[in-house]
């Protein structure tokens, strides 16, 4: 998954991971006797996916980071924490007994070490892996459908795919003309994530009939990790700066902030900030939100 700084997320004293653990089975155990068995995921792109089909319940790995990256959007969900992303609390997983594991194709590993537990399924689907070969959109409409196969929810998947379409063709109709964006997000002062293709922002772009104006390699992810220096020759587009699940400090003092003060678009104050509700490296109930987040800057008077 995109660099969320997984290990401020791992509990590293063995004494309160033991404590967390004893927690977890207590808090969660009258919500286990009493519910039915949940779809377990180890990822977040699965998980929103999952989340959006609305399945009787859900068991996903650190759910406050992923609560905390998607803006809150899932907390009221019923969503049980089964511990790390890539170390589960097997004790508490082995007591949900869930439905079905849902993994990447990249945790095949870890499916072997949760064999026997409950069936399990490798999306082959999933989007976000190297050099994919059909654009991304397509992938994420596939993606969408093999997950709501997996969990029995197809004609909800279907749905949201048809819904998710035809919510952007009602958004590109309300937009005029636009310069290319240049879509970033700030990982220190002097460094950014810029994203283009493969990321989920530059296929809801596509979708609203709007350029993406990095053209640059990008990783898996979709994004490209560079010094600001980089973004001073794309001098027509117009910037979009993306909050982070962790600001840096400067999102809100952009136009006297350092370096970036001597872009084309901070100077001219067009440039946009976004709050982020949507996950980086997200799937159609993200990019709706990306796409109602952007389309509402873009039209707004007042957006900077």
């Amino acid at each position: 998954m995109p660099d969320v700084n997984p290990l401020s997320f791992i509990i590293r004293n063995w004494r309160l991971t033991a404590y967390v653990i004893c927690f977890s089975l207590l808090a969660h155990s009258s919500t286990v006797d009493g519910a039915p068995s949940p779809i377990s995921a180890f990822d977040w792109s699965i998980a929103e996916t999952v989340l959006s089909l609305e399945p009787e319940s859900t068991s996903l790995g650190n759910v406050t980071a992923f609560n905390t990256w998607t803006g809150g959007e899932y907390a009221d969900d019923n969503v049980i924490d089964i511990g790390t992303q890539t170390f589960p609390n097997m004790e508490l997983l082995s007591h949900l007994s869930p439905k079905r594991i849902l993994l990447s194709p990249s945790q095949t590993r870890l499916g072997q070490r949760l064999n026997g537990i409950a069936p399990i399924t490798i999306l082959q689907s999933y989007p976000y892996v190297s050099h994919r070969s059909d654009g991304l959109w397509a992938t994420l409409d596939a993606f969408t459908l093999e997950v709501g196969a997996a969990v029995d929810q197809r004609a909800d998947a279907e749905q949201l795919v048809s819904d998710t379409r035809s919510h952007l063709e009602t958004l590109k109709s309300n937009i005029g003309p636009q310069p290319p964006l240049l879509i970033v997000q700030l990982v220190t002062e002097q460094y950014v994530r810029v994203y283009g293709s493969n990321s989920m922002f530059q296929g809801v772009l596509q979708q609203l009939g709007l350029s993406n104006a990095w053209t640059e390699k990008t990783n898996q992810w979709g994004y490209s990790l560079i010094s600001i220096r980089e973004l001073y020759n794309v001098e027509k587009a117009r910037l979009v700066v993306i909050e982070s699940a962790f600001p840096v400090g400067i999102e809100n003092s952009i136009e006297t902030s350092g370096m970036w003060q001597y872009l084309s678009s901070v100077q001219r104050g067009d440039f946009i900030l976004l709050p982020s509700s949507f996950w980086i490296a997200g799937t159609l109930p993200s990019a709706q939100r990306f796409a109602d987040s952007l389309v509402r800057a873009l039209l707004s008077p007042h957006s900077e």
